[in-house]
């Protein structure tokens, strides 16, 4: 990896916006930087991305939020996060993008430089069509994303604009999942009354029109993803129950903290990267909770961050290595609360991007990183998460296959110890020992034993952790 003074060094010679073309001062940042697989998108991203709430949603007086954009392509960041929840946060985009000729109106577009960008926003609306429901849908948020980062605002998409991802946002409950999933299997029959997210956004990803919302067949997004702060097990179903590889990325919340909650590194991380999916971590500070915010999510511009970490509390180049060593992490978002041009050594973007590009730490500096952490701030910092410790596995079925034995159960959940084994025993005698392994599907995990090992004793499968 790179030094932290070489990293420094990088950005402070990377000069301010007008001195060389937007494209020309990405190439020189971009280069210099490590970049790391998206999983399955096959593209390229910086470890450190950047946010999109902070105070590109809710921004003080004297604070310019489309500069920090233009400052964050500038040093060489490309994955960009938003979401049509956050307020301006899209809008301050388009305004960003502007600035920087990467909207298809503009008679300078740079193709190129918008290419090299990942820009990914989200909708929290679970379904694309509801006679039952109100409000918007999942469809209408599209178009508002498009027409505020690359149109007017007012409904206006250009020619060739589109997104590279877009996530259904912060699920919650089985019940949502449900939902986004509604209408997919008739896709392509009998257009269903109630038709999820998922149904609809995949014809505008593949220009179709199998749903009836899509009748101009536009290809307005490349991928498709899903978020979650809270619950490992809702967002495990969902990827279980993606039998077509819809999803194509994970946001998901992994700080020094996560071991303290029901943990998300050592459930939901293992079966993304299993899947190929491309992990983005989020709430790598706590939404500000680390350095003294109220640990809830932000309402107000009071609550944004301006500083670079707090003497008393946990290193922020620390939290931001430690996340960013995750395997399977591929990038980090933060939100951003001020910049500084000036003094790179005051700016939270490039104090960020520096520990991000340093190195990393090794998994017994990890420990040290979250024994830190947990001294200092505690699980209460994870205010977004479950709460709960090893859950054994559930649904344990035995079958008889002539002189064997089939034995079936639904995945363990790992609590602040990741899940070393399977055991699989007859009574009190171990029959086999399987390596811990995702449950990839909605299909049970099974082993086969010997019908005589088993003989007239019960069957039990336990989660075993440690070393």
């Amino acid at each position: 990896m790179i030094s932290r003074r070489n990293v420094l060094s990088v950005l402070g010679a990377v000069p301010a916006a007008g001195m060389l073309s937007p494209g020309t001062l990405y190439a020189q940042a971009a280069a210099r930087f490590p970049q790391r697989l998206l999983g399955r998108t096959g593209r390229q991203v910086v470890p450190l991305a950047l946010g999109g709430q902070a105070s590109l949603q809710w921004t003080k007086p004297g604070i310019d939020p489309a500069d920090i954009i233009v400052r964050a392509i500038e040093l060489g960041l490309n994955y960009l996060d938003t979401a049509n929840a956050y307020g301006p946060s899209q809008m301050n985009y388009g305004e960003a993008f502007r600035r920087l000729h990467l909207t298809p109106a503009d008679t300078s577009y740079d193709r190129a430089g918008r290419e090299r960008l990942f820009l990914a926003t989200k909708t929290g609306r679970r379904f694309a069509a509801d006679p039952a429901g109100t409000g918007a849908t999942a469809v209408d948020e599209l178009k508002r994303s498009l027409t505020q980062i690359f149109g007017d605002g007012k409904g206006f998409i250009p020619e060739g604009a589109y997104l590279d991802s877009i996530q259904i946002h912060n699920l919650t409950t089985m019940e949502q999942v449900n939902q986004i999933y509604e209408g997919l299997a008739e896709r392509g029959s009998k257009r269903p009354d109630r038709i999820g997210a998922l149904a609809a956004l995949l014809d505008f990803r593949d220009g179709t029109n199998y749903t009836g919302l899509n009748p101009q067949q536009k290809h307005w997004i490349r991928h498709i993803g899903l978020t979650g702060h809270q619950s490992s097990p809702v967002l495990m179903n969902a990827i279980r129950r993606d039998n077509q590889n819809i999803f194509d990325t994970l946001l998901v919340a992994l700080n020094s903290n996560d071991r303290l909650c029901s943990s998300h590194q050592n459930n939901v991380l293992p079966l993304a990267m299993a899947r190929g999916l491309g992990v983005i971590a989020m709430k790598v500070f706590a939404d500000g909770a680390y350095y003294g915010k109220q640990p809830r999510f932000s309402r107000t511009p009071d609550d944004v961050i301006l500083s670079v970490g707090k003497p008393e509390a946990t290193a922020c180049s620390d939290l931001v290595r430690y996340t960013v060593s995750l395997p399977g992490v591929s990038c980090a978002i933060i939100g951003t609360g001020r910049i500084d041009r000036a003094r790179p050594e005051n700016c939270q973007l490039t104090a960020n991007l520096t520990a991000a590009l340093s190195d990393l730490p090794s998994a017994l500096e990890r420990v040290r990183i979250e024994n830190d952490s947990a001294a200092r701030h505690g699980a209460a910092t994870n205010y977004f998460q479950e709460k709960s410790g090893l859950i054994q596995p559930t649904d344990v079925k035995t079958r008889r296959d002539a002189d064997r034995i089939v034995v079936e159960w639904n995945t363990a959940l790992a609590g602040p110890q990741p899940i070393r084994a399977y055991e699989v025993k007859a009574g009190d005698k171990l029959l086999v020992s399987l390596p811990y392994r995702p449950q990839l599907t909605e299909a049970p995990l099974s082993v086969t034993v010997p019908a005589p090992a088993v003989g007239d004793a019960a069957i039990t499968v336990v989660a075993a952790t440690g070393v």
